[in-house]
């Protein structure tokens, strides 16, 4: 596979643009088009804060500015009564586990208008059974790791962090959220949603518990070994000539890709905006599995096909071969990624003699790879692996080699 690809990736996602895919009265109305320039380029480094509670769920799509402003006061006190409960509730067994367990800074005096929204947010945060017979394996993990945390912004600890806000953040998390609970590597995804908000721990700890929720079994090693898994069938199908050589090398690859899965990418990337642009283009969810964006793909596909072969209609082979499709394509996109930094790690792959001298190869060129160069290639890899799958489920048709865009 020739991994000269040409950089076909937008620019930056900036206000002005952002600002249309909205209403007067300030409503999302364009969320497919908003989540297309987020996967095509990524989010200035300005906008993110506020890009970021629309791709992360903070913010319902079609809700007004005025209620928008409802949900952040909501929001915001419910936290911190999440927050308060936990500190009195828990018990000093587990706290003491906790040296940054402090509470949260005092809060802002309530105007009379919004104590309504007070009182309704507690009986909200206190509603839930804690069950703290349960939290003893977590609590004492996240002690653990809290000094393990990747810094994002400086790649080292400053000297004077408080690790007060993560600590409330995977606190409230775990004990609100018991069949999630804590996995290792939610400190550092956790430290990344801070960081970006500011320190805002509210918008913070929304938007992580929405990327963790919507993430299903990510965190656990059932779900990260059945992603594992997947990857030698992409490279085999998408490039068999580099599927051969690992396997001669006999390269454990596969395993070695269990850190860029388990935490999106985090590490791989030298500069912070490089790492920040992967992970919100993965998460935008764009093109993937059951897309709007992939059922495109796959219909521009079948009609190619369908026209090469004279078929004015291709309704019967559509139906069947999208059932077989639905199968056999369990992919998201960050195993495309995964994938592309494959391929582009190619030539350590032929230059070694065995496969000692191909992953010390590899683990030199770490944090070497342009980003943008990696999505361009994960999606054409995408494109090509639609196409071939739906040339291996429907052998009487031709192999076409053309590329295929993505429909707006």
């Amino acid at each position: 596979m020739n991994n000269n690809i040409e950089d076909q990736r937008w620019k930056l996602l900036d206000n002005e643009r952002f600002q249309s895919f909205f209403d007067s009265d300030g409503r999302l109305v364009k969320e497919h088009e908003f989540r297309k320039a987020v996967f095509k380029g990524g989010i200035s480094n300005d906008l993110r804060p506020q890009a970021w509670k629309y791709l992360f769920g903070f913010y319902p799509p079609l809700l007004s500015r005025i209620e928008q402003e409802t949900i952040d006061v909501e929001r915001k006190l419910r936290y911190e009564f999440m927050c308060e409960r936990c500190q009195k509730e828990m018990p000093e067994e587990l706290r003491a586990q906790l040296s940054h367990l402090s509470s949260n800074k005092s809060k802002e005096p309530l105007s009379p208008s919004k104590m309504f929204f007070s009182v309704q947010q507690r009986i909200e945060a206190y509603r839930p059974k804690l069950d703290w017979n349960d939290m003893d394996h977590h609590i004492r993990l996240i002690a653990k790791d809290l000094h393990r945390t990747d810094f994002i912004s400086s790649r080292k600890k400053p000297d004077d962090y408080n690790y007060g806000p993560l600590t409330r953040l995977l606190v409230a998390f775990a004990s609100y959220n018991p069949t999630i609970g804590y996995s290792q590597g939610m400190n550092d995804m956790a430290h990344c949603f801070l960081h970006v908000f500011s320190y805002n721990e509210h918008e913070a700890y929304f938007c992580f518990a929405y990327y963790i929720t919507q993430s299903g079994e990510h965190f656990t090693e059932k779900g990260i070994a059945f992603k594992i898994k997947q990857l030698p069938k992409l490279v085999e199908i998408v490039d068999q000539l580099l599927y051969d050589r690992i396997v001669s090398l006999n390269v454990e690859l596969w395993t070695f890709c269990h850190r860029w899965l388990f935490l999106c990418f985090r590490r791989e990337f030298a500069e912070e905006e490089d790492t920040l642009i992967c992970f919100e283009v993965v998460c935008s969810h764009f093109l993937e599995e059951n897309s709007l964006a992939a059922e495109r793909l796959l219909h521009d596909i079948q009609l190619k096909r369908a026209e090469q072969k004279g078929i004015s209609s291709y309704s019967s082979i559509s139906i069947e071969t999208n059932s077989k499709l639905n199968k056999e394509l369990g992919c998201s996109f960050d195993l495309f990624v995964c994938v592309a930094m494959i391929s582009l790690f190619r030539s350590c792959l032929f230059d070694a003699h065995d496969e000692l001298e191909a992953l010390e190869a590899i683990q030199q060129r770490q944090k070497t790879l342009d980003v943008r160069q990696v999505l361009s290639l994960a999606e054409q890899l995408f494109k090509i692996y639609y196409q071939q799958m739906a040339s291996m489920l429907s052998p009487s048709s031709s192999t076409e080699s053309s590329s295929y865009d993505i429909i707006d």
